[in-house]
């Protein structure tokens, strides 16, 4: 009876867990609405990475791709033309189209005049030619092509002037609080109005976002990409791909008053990382920058991979009264921890679970708890839930 029934805690250090905790893979968070990266002193380290001098660069920032924890940065909220990085967010809007089934890849696209006549780089459409909506994305991002801009916008929403709107709410809902887009490919307006303005932490909110669409980094991590059919192989602009171990994206810009800006990212085992660079003075500052951040994040940064959602904790626990004997309880969430190196020995995981439990059991109920504690503190507290619905045996008791 669940008067008399016992309830004791116990903790238990599993060596399943345990390698898990070592070499276990990582399952993706869950998707929330992104916020502002924050930094985290608790993860400094007192090492600063080898950077050029200030007035190099507008900001910089170096930013775990995962949670979007910043590990260095310095202006991180300053105002900044973003020039071709603005193509990041059409790309995005393309892609979550896709997703929402609104178009496919291989969705045809026309070519405006308008688009036609885009200035800065371009890889000379025509009026009336057609493409997939994947070749167009493709140049965009890979080489940073202003009239593939202005062909995919029209695509999305009809025109420009729809677009750059929708671009803007998105923007907002992702949390980039100093971005405001006027184009669609960062090109100076001509009108006189203020140029497409973001951040360094803006960028990297946004390119966590694009990042998550994997067939992204398939296209940036190509130094060429084809285009008429393969007739012509268009050039990666991002000068890391191949040159950096890791470095599969992401996208750069450039325009007089921009300066040279970068937003690339490298992924090194469990760890991505996303370096930003606004601002720089040459492209070959942006690159070295670049290239230095995150040979610093991977040198003293690492990811660790507790356990996924729904994955089954290892121990098991007796039902009294219910149609099974026993359940084995499974994790609420995710549970990856970024450290560093070192650090990850110091973890420990406890599982906290009552010896018995009585049916009915609804799906999902809470039964208990994994701790993740450090020697100083609990790291995390993850649910320890019931994987299905186990109802109450009126018939005959469950066998033990």
């Amino acid at each position: 009876m669940q008067s008399r029934r016992l309830q004791w805690w116990v903790v238990t250090w599993m060596g399943g867990i345990v390698f898990c905790l070592l070499s276990g893979a990582l399952s993706d968070s869950a998707a929330r609405p992104a916020r502002r990266p924050r930094r985290a002193v608790p993860l400094m380290s007192a090492e600063h990475p080898p950077l050029p001098p200030v007035r190099a660069f507008a900001a910089v920032l170096l930013a775990d791709a995962e949670t979007g924890q910043v590990l260095f940065s310095q202006n991180e909220h300053k105002e900044w033309p973003a020039a071709s990085l603005t193509k990041m967010i059409v790309g995005l809007l393309a892609l979550e189209a896709v997703d929402r089934g609104l178009l496919s890849l291989q969705t045809p696209v026309s070519i405006s005049r308008r688009a036609s006549q885009a200035g800065g780089r371009t890889i000379n459409l025509r009026p009336g030619e057609v493409f997939p909506l994947e070749d167009l994305l493709r140049a965009m991002l890979v080489t940073s092509a202003n009239d593939a801009a202005v062909a995919v916008a029209e695509r999305l929403k009809g025109s420009v002037e729809v677009c750059v709107p929708a671009m803007n709410k998105r923007a907002q809902e992702l949390g980039m609080l100093q971005t405001q887009y006027q184009t669609v490919n960062g090109l100076p307006p001509t009108d006189g109005s203020p140029p497409d303005v973001s951040s360094a932490a803006d960028m990297a909110i946004l390119a966590r976002a694009l990042v998550r669409h994997q067939q992204v980094l398939r296209w940036t991590a190509l130094s060429r990409v084809p285009f008429r059919a393969g007739q012509i192989m268009l050039p990666n602009t991002n000068r890391l791909v191949g040159k950096v171990a890791g470095v599969d994206g992401l996208k750069t810009g450039f325009t007089y008053k921009a300066r040279f800006n970068l937003v690339s990212t490298a992924q090194r085992g469990p760890l991505r990382l996303i370096a930003v660079v606004m601002g720089g003075q040459s492209s070959k500052i942006r690159f070295r920058t670049a290239a230095d951040l995150l040979e610093w994040g991977f040198a003293r940064f690492t990811r660790l991979h507790v356990v996924k959602s729904g994955e089954p904790l290892g121990t098991a626990v007796r039902v009294e009264y219910g149609s099974v004997s026993a359940l084995q309880p499974i994790a609420a969430t995710d549970a990856s921890f970024l450290l560093r190196k070192g650090e990850d020995a110091d973890l420990k995981i406890f599982l906290q679970l009552p010896a018995v439990v009585s049916a009915p059991i609804a799906r999902h109920q809470v039964l208990g708890e994994m701790v993740v504690r450090n020697s100083q503190r609990t790291v995390a507290i993850i649910p320890a839930l019931s994987p299905w619905d186990i109802p109450k045996a009126y018939w005959v008791p469950a066998r033990r």
